[in-house]
């Protein structure tokens, strides 16, 4: 496994938004396809949050779609991605994982959430097998374990994979519904230039940084850190980067050995 990927999946409105993001999301499953030719990908969306400490890996055979979103135009309802799971490699992590001195469990009554099945939609139509990781409120260090943990049972498989994690690096929606004018904020520049550097472990020291707790990023980069610890990258591309409205960004990086 030499590469994986870290992306926004934005508002539910981007699917009846002509946004610059569908083609982004498309190119970036046209290059996993070229290089890569997966299987599977491995996904970490901040909206499957476990809240009892414990990582759930879903193990159900058909990953439902699941709309968790409320209030939105109706004309959103009618899409949706639902696709199978890879159930080896999924008990595969919950096995290793416990190994490892983990607290991981299968789940069975999760599926694709909002920000996983938004992105693969426009990156695999095709439909691709997905196994779905939650995060937790634990440490980043404990989420890079997890990604260990990941890439283990993925070797082990001998499978073709991908590990995508997703969320937005700026997730203020308090200031999306007061602000006025988008600005990039000072944590999305500091993150994109330690990205840029490829020191990796200076991104855990910025936790406890005001910027950090400005920006409230989404899932708290857990997602970006499952990836990180999987992967166990020497370098990144800022493939894509907006600030799509005031509080909320949105990014796409690829990370490579």
């Amino acid at each position: 496994m030499n590469v994986g990927y870290y992306i926004s999946h934005g508002s539910p409105m981007i699917l009846v938004e002509n946004s610059p993001w569908k083609e982004v999301w498309r190119r970036i499953g046209e290059e996993i396809r070229r290089e890569v030719n997966p299987e599977v990908i491995v996904v970490i969306s901040p909206h499957f949050f476990s809240f009892n400490k414990k990582f759930l890996v879903e193990t159900q055979e058909e990953l439902k779609c699941i709309q968790d979103y409320y209030g939105f135009p109706e004309e959103l309802y009618k899409y949706c991605y639902s696709t199978n799971n890879d159930v080896e490699l999924a008990k595969e992590i919950v096995k290793i994982g416990k190994e490892r001195g983990l607290e991981v469990e299968e789940d069975s009554s999760w599926g694709l959430d909002h920000g996983a099945w938004i992105p693969l939609m426009y990156m695999f139509p095709e439909k691709i097998k997905a196994v779905p990781v939650s995060i937790t409120d634990r440490s980043i260090d404990y989420h890079m374990k997890l990604g260990e943990v990941i890439s283990e049972a993925i070797v082990k498989l001998k499978r073709r994979a991908v590990v995508i994690g997703t969320g937005s690096p700026t997730h203020r929606l308090d200031l999306y519904y007061i602000a006025k004018t988008p600005r990039q904020s000072l944590f999305d520049q500091i993150l994109m230039e330690v990205l840029s550097s490829g020191k990796f472990e200076v991104l855990k020291g910025l936790e406890d940084t005001k910027e950090w707790f400005n920006a409230q990023p989404e899932g708290g980069l857990r997602p970006l850190f499952v990836v990180l610890g999987a992967l166990k990258p020497t370098k990144a591309e800022i493939i894509n980067y907006e600030v799509v409205a005031p509080g909320l960004s949105m990014i796409a990086v690829k990370l490579s050995k």
